[in-house]
């Protein structure tokens, strides 16, 4: 499914079933699909409004734009749009829902006969990926924006305490002179230049818009594992002093700024609604951006 001015069509004619997937992979595929009650009431909308646009859709359910553009790319093959940009049923999904009499309950044996989320899956997706807490943060933005500050303010705190001085992604050993009020500023301003970054690549490559103060919180979630770096510096510092630190002072955040990019990602994915498949590229486009902005900085002498 491609997107245009922020509104998804699909890349086939309605009703048309790819040659290559098979009977079984399609049922199973819709009770998968449906396995959400907000997919189930947007098909439940379209069987009975026919057709219904973006905006009426998003009125109706009164979820987040990103919610509903996943929710949307879930349902691909089931809901498509039509030559006047409206949303309506395919005839593959129609015919399927009305062959099959989706019901609540076959629907809910369905979810509850799917495959068992693993130990392993379960800890990346609550660490790697901070899944839980991102939910938290975008199920009230306006509240979990003070939240979001403190944690911007602490890492400007902790570089000043540090003398560590954060660029957007990235620690650098600062140059002599440096005044230490712009170790307070760096970290916040490199919390609204990531953001703002991710905010354009999303709009530009899959053109999502809307959501920005969710996403705001989650880049500030996403920049936890950098106050990990000074902490860590220091305490090094202070049990070893004057010891060089080898290998740890490479490998350490290298692990960190891998961890930023998965965190980012997660938080892309849930503010925008994208696949996470696709937040991962944006997440790795700003990371690539940061450094094509720290080489320029460097050649041109400014850090």
């Amino acid at each position: 499914m491609r997107w245009q001015r922020g509104l998804p069509v699909s890349s086939t004619h309605v009703g048309i079933r790819p040659m290559s997937e098979k009977p079984g992979e399609s049922i199973s595929k819709f009770y998968s699909a449906l396995g959400n009650p907000y997919r189930r009431q947007i098909v439940q909308l379209l069987r009975e409004k026919r057709k219904l646009g973006f905006k009426e859709l998003h009125e109706a359910l009164k979820i987040s734009v990103g919610a509903l553009y996943h929710h949307l790319d879930m349902l691909e093959g089931i809901v498509a749009q039509d030559s006047d940009r409206k949303y309506v049923l395919t005839d593959q999904g129609r015919s399927a829902i009305e062959t099959l009499s989706v019901s609540e309950e076959k629907i809910a044996a369905g979810q509850a006969q799917g495959v068992k989320e693993t130990r392993l899956g379960f800890v990346s997706g609550e660490i790697l990926l901070g899944r839980t807490l991102l939910n938290y943060l975008n199920a009230d933005p306006i509240r979990s924006l003070p939240l979001a500050i403190l944690i911007v303010a602490f890492g400007g705190w902790i570089s000043s305490q540090t003398r560590l001085e954060p660029l957007l992604l990235f620690y650098l050993t600062p140059s002599s002179g440096t005044v230490s009020a712009l170790f307070l500023l760096m970290f916040p301003i490199g919390w609204l230049v990531t953001f703002v970054m991710a905010d354009v690549l999303s709009t530009v490559v899959f053109h999502r818009r809307g959501d920005d103060l969710r996403l705001l919180n989650g880049t500030a979630f996403a920049m936890l594992p950098l106050l990990m770096v000074p902490g860590l510096f220091s305490l090094a510092q202070l049990l070893s002093p004057g010891r060089s630190l080898g290998y740890t002072a490479i490998l350490l955040p290298i692990f960190l700024q891998a961890w930023v990019v998965c965190l980012l990602a997660s938080a892309v994915s849930i503010s925008k609604g994208l696949k996470l498949e696709r937040a991962a590229l944006i997440s790795l486009g700003v990371v690539y951006l940061n450094i094509l902005v720290l080489l320029v900085g460097l050649q041109l002498g400014l850090f």
